[in-house]
């Protein structure tokens, strides 16, 4: 009896269901791949017993040591910045003297010549004094003796300057011969010379600041080096201790360490 052959509805019906079949299985075999990376198979292919043993007690040690370093880079760096700060307090002190002999120097070259060009470097100081004396302030600020001594100083400058102004307005008065006499009288109070003697005291305390603080800062490089030194001690005698500690149990009998 002759076989029916399949229609052609049958045969694509036949097709699909293969194609579907093909599908599913490549599905499966996805789902399969996924697996493999399941929080039970990453627990049991890479946390296992040794390598947390590795992990943990270095991660420690290196955290312990990043706190550590932290630490004394920060003291470094802060004791770093007070010697540069006492640094800039001299310089600051140089540079009021340099204003206050500016300041002279065109006071009594006008008081010579009554050339009023010669009160440029007088009139320069004027200005250049009040933001030195704000700065000079602002850098001992730490330190309550050597503010009392800038206040002082700032009081001399204060009457140094009133003296040169006075002397400037009687010689557009009165001459220049009366405001030489009067100079001759302000030089007797000797307000430059206690000026000097202040900002020497200023100078002497903050030399002697420099000497501490940059004691302070080899003492923190060398509590830097201590510390690397130390950290990488510590990783090194830490993981060799877990590696004879795993070695030991590995050998040991009965031993439920997969290594």
């Amino acid at each position: 009896m002759p076989v029916d052959k399949p229609s052609a509805f049958e045969q694509g019906r036949s097709g699909t269901v293969n194609l579907t079949k093909s599908h599913l299985e490549m599905m499966r075999r996805s789902m399969g791949q996924r697996d493999g990376w399941s929080w039970q198979s990453l627990r049991e292919n890479y946390l296992t017993i040794p390598t947390l043993l590795r992990s943990i007690p270095i991660g420690v040690v290196i955290a312990a040591g990043v706190l550590a370093t932290t630490w004394t880079h920060n003291l470094l760096s802060d004791h770093q910045d007070m010697v540069v700060h006492t640094y800039e307090a001299i310089d600051k002190t140089k540079d009021v003297l340099i204003a206050l002999d500016d300041a002279e120097t065109g006071q009594r070259g006008y008081l010579v010549s009554s050339d009023r060009r010669y009160l440029a470097p007088y009139e320069g100081a004027l200005t250049r004094l009040k933001t030195l004396e704000s700065e000079l302030l602002n850098r001992v600020s730490d330190n309550s003796s050597q503010v009392e001594r800038v206040k002082q100083l700032g009081g001399l400058i204060d009457r140094k300057l009133a003296e040169l102004s006075q002397s400037i307005k009687l010689h557009d008065a009165e001459g220049a011969e009366a405001a030489r006499t009067q100079e001759i009288g302000y030089m007797a109070e000797a307000t430059m010379d206690r000026i000097r003697e202040v900002i020497r005291e200023i100078t002497d305390s903050e030399r002697n600041l420099v000497q501490t603080r940059q004691a302070e800062v080899d003492a923190d490089e060398l509590r830097v080096r201590l510390v690397a030194i130390v950290v990488g001690l510590a990783s090194f005698l830490t993981r060799a201790g877990v590696e004879i500690y795993l070695t030991r149990k590995r050998r040991s009998p009965g031993n439920d360490l997969s290594l």
